[in-house]
């Protein structure tokens, strides 16, 4: 590194910042629009409570416990655990939403991008991540059942993050059942006329579609076999593998779906034995599910990578359109980040409540390092470039020093109110723990 001072000074500023955002927000109305906030808080204001909810993000132990007695540290009162717990009757998951998305706007200036993506106003990656979670929340988060008839229970997080400004714009919870095909329609709430939005082709409808195209969004995905193509002149269907059959590579208007949404096919042969490895796999998913195996159609179509878009030839070549859809492996980094190294998957699952606070809670901390990564990456040389995954991995083993400074305290402050509130045995009256056991036989030898 060719100065380290300079990127360790950039990293300490970056939790004052995110302290000084929180403070300037209007957490008061964040939180009755969400219904979190029926009435003025009585005992812990609201910003208290958030800052020290931000100071437990790197925390694999949120008990009731334990977050009651952060939350009195930060508001300088005591606080217990079953007024904690009647809190968490109000709809806290839409709050913190709604906070993730208002602290971590846009960077004071936008990543550096390549030219592809000047034309467009912001960059919006869409993606999901399913996280497995005991069977007694399957009647809050149902996941697919088993061959054996079981409930089981699974988290899916909906993702809508700006690649050109670094900002998380949407974050939802639900169970698995509700697939991407579902959400699909949810970014519509976010996206703006200019900008342009990437996903998978599980997200693929042609009613969203034609919704971009009526809108002036502009799209990049995946096609996905059996979504019915329309020639532009005579309003026919498209037999694509004829067309395919006869030339190495497509770029054409086509019409989609029964909306007939006008947009561009862009159809690349992608080398044998990358198609010969998606068809082995294909057939072995079937055949693991108990499906029908896939179709020669269908086979034939995996030895090509096939676009939609709406964004002009003029703009985008066919090899510009590959090099930006590669970006969306960035999520793909991203949710590895979360799991691997920042925690997500030390959920409290005891109560739908806690799951749901546990989850969001830990977003805050994973969206902060995320813009953390992006911040330093502005600082770095030409030939210097930040590793997200190696980043998560040192800030989540700097719990301390993080959730000291979300609170404005020294880290020698928060490790003595640590060794104060949690270093003791609790007082049991059923057993007795291990000095107090030793002591006894001691004075049995007396």
């Amino acid at each position: 590194m060719q100065n380290p001072a300079a990127f360790w000074a950039t990293l300490q500023q970056q939790l004052p910042v995110a302290r000084a955002k929180l403070h300037a927000l209007d957490v008061e109305a964040l939180a009755r629009q969400s219904g979190f906030l029926e009435r003025s808080p009585r005992k812990i204001p609201i910003l208290k409570f958030l800052e020290a909810v931000l100071a437990l993000a790197p925390e694999s132990d949120l008990s009731l416990e334990h977050i009651a007695s952060v939350i009195g540290l930060a508001a300088d009162t005591t606080y217990s655990k079953q007024a904690l717990s009647q809190r968490l009757d109000h709809p806290l998951q839409p709050f913190l939403a709604r906070l993730i998305t208002a602290l971590f706007g846009q960077l004071s200036q936008e990543v550096q991008t390549n030219l592809a993506l000047a034309p467009f106003q912001r960059v919006l990656l869409h993606d999901s991540t399913v996280e497995k979670l005991p069977s007694h929340l399957a009647h809050l988060f149902p996941g697919s059942g088993n061959q054996h008839g079981q409930n089981c229970a699974a988290l899916k997080i909906q993702w809508v993050c700006d690649l050109k400004n670094s900002s998380a714009l949407q974050v939802s919870l639900s169970g698995f059942t509700r697939n991407d095909q579902a959400a699909a329609p949810d970014i519509l709430d976010v996206a703006q006329p200019g900008d342009l939005v990437i996903r998978d082709l599980g997200y693929l409808t042609s009613q969203v579609l034609a919704q971009f195209v009526q809108r002036l969004i502009f799209f990049l995905t995946r096609y996905k076999h059996g979504i019915h193509l329309y020639d532009p002149p005579t309003g026919q269907p498209l037999d694509l593998p004829r067309l395919l059959s006869t030339q190495r590579c497509l770029d054409r208007q086509v019409l989609l779906g029964p909306e007939r949404a006008p947009m561009r096919l862009v159809a690349l042969p992608v080398p044998e034995e990358v198609a010969n490895l998606r068809r082995h796999r294909a057939k072995n998913s079937a055949q693991r599910r108990h499906r029908s195996a896939p179709s020669q159609m269908h086979l034939f179509l995996m030895g090509w990578n096939i676009f939609l878009t709406n964004v002009p030839a003029s703009i985008w070549s066919p090899k510009n359109l590959v090099a930006v859809y590669r970006l969306r492996w960035r999520v793909e980094i991203v949710f590895k980040t979360w799991k691997s190294h920042l925690g997500l998957r030390r959920l409290n699952c005891r109560t739908a409540a806690l799951v749901q606070l546990s989850v969001m809670t830990k977003l805050l901390f994973c969206v902060m390092v995320c813009q953390i990564c992006d911040v330093l990456e502005l600082h770095c040389a030409a030939d210097e470039h930040v590793s997200l995954l190696r980043l998560g991995h040192i800030l989540s083993q700097c719990a301390c020093w993080f959730s000291a400074t979300m609170l404005g305290l020294s880290v020698s402050q928060w490790l003595k109110f640590y060794l104060t509130h949690h270093a003791l045995y609790e007082h049991r009256h059923d057993r007795s723990n291990y000095y107090e056991l030793l002591s006894q036989d001691q004075q049995a030898l007396a």
